[in-house]
């Protein structure tokens, strides 16, 4: 029989989060499945900036215009460019 049970590893022992009906001394095979981390603030945009760029072959890097943050509204919706 196959179960999810979420489980904490600390200290090099995965201690469940519930009680198993399991005999005490029984062999079981363990999958491991990380939890996605739930970040707040920066560090979640952050991890979403990197996650985007991974997609992103590293020669489309090089076609993007080196003032696309200034001149977004030009590159967006057409607006006039802004020059300093």
């Amino acid at each position: 029989m196959i179960r999810k049970v979420k489980a904490r590893y600390s200290n090099g022992v995965l201690t469940p989060h519930e009680p198993l009906d399991i005999e005490d001394g029984r062999d079981v095979v363990v999958s491991i499945e990380d939890e996605p981390q739930v970040l707040g603030g920066l560090a979640s945009v952050v991890a979403k900036v990197k996650e985007l760029q991974r997609d992103i072959p590293p020669e489309d890097w090089d076609g993007l215009p080196s003032d696309l943050a200034k001149n977004k509204k030009h590159y967006l919706y057409g607006h006039p460019k802004e020059h300093s």
